[in-house]
C-alpha cells in the first residue's frame, strides 16, 4: 500500500486488462497529474491494474515514459504504479537509459538510484552512477532533480566497500 492505496503488482495474477494497449496509451496521453500525490497513485494504480497480464504492454512504455518527462516533478509515488510498471519490462534499463538523457525527472533519477542498489556487473554499476552523474548537471533537470540526483550520489559513494 502506498498512502492508503493498494499498488499495482505487476507481476501479479489478476485478469488481464479489459482495455486495450491503445486505448491505455491514450489514457496516459491525456492524464494530468493531481497535486496530490496519493490521488496519482491511485489513479494510476486503476490504470495500470492487471498491467502484467495485458498482451503488447511493452508498446505501452513509451507511453508510461512521456508521462514522467512531461511532468518531471509530478509525485507518481515511489515506486509506485508506473514504477512497477516499467520495472516489468524487459527492455526497461535501456528505456530509462534514454528518458534520463532526455528530461530527467524525480522518479526517473530514483529508478537509477533503485538500479543502483542491485548487485550490478562493474561495468553495469560504473555506467549507472555516470548516468547520475549526468542527471545532477542535466540542463534540462529542475533543480529538485539535480539535488536529488547528488543524494542518490552520496548514498552510493557511502555504500562502496559494503
Amino acid at each position: 500500500m502506498a498512502n492508503g492505496y493498494p499498488l499495482a503488482s505487476l507481476a501479479d495474477t489478476r485478469p488481464a486488462m479489459t482495455r486495450s494497449v491503445d486505448d491505455l496509451v491514450s489514457e496516459l496521453q491525456a492524464l494530468e497529474p493531481a497535486d496530490d500525490g496519493a490521488d496519482n497513485v491511485h489513479r494510476l494504480s486503476e490504470l495500470l491494474a492487471g498491467f502484467g497480464a495485458l498482451p503488447g504492454r511493452e508498446r505501452v512504455t513509451t507511453a508510461l515514459f512521456a508521462l514522467l518527462e512531461r511532468h518531471p516533478q509530478a509525485d507518481f509515488g515511489t515506486p509506485g504504479p508506473l514504477a512497477h510498471a516499467l520495472e516489468a519490462l524487459p527492455q526497461y534499463p535501456e528505456l530509462l537509459a534514454a528518458s534520463l538523457e532526455r528530461q530527467p525527472t524525480e522518479l526517473t533519477a530514483w529508478l537509477a538510484n533503485r538500479l543502483l542498489n542491485k548487485k550490478l556487473p562493474r561495468d553495469d554499476r560504473t555506467l549507472w552512477l555516470k548516468r547520475l552523474t549526468t542527471v545532477a548537471s542535466h540542463p534540462r533537470a529542475a533543480a529538485g532533480v539535480r539535488d536529488s540526483a547528488i543524494r542518490f550520489l552520496d548514498f552510493q559513494a557511502s555504500r562502496q566497500g559494503h
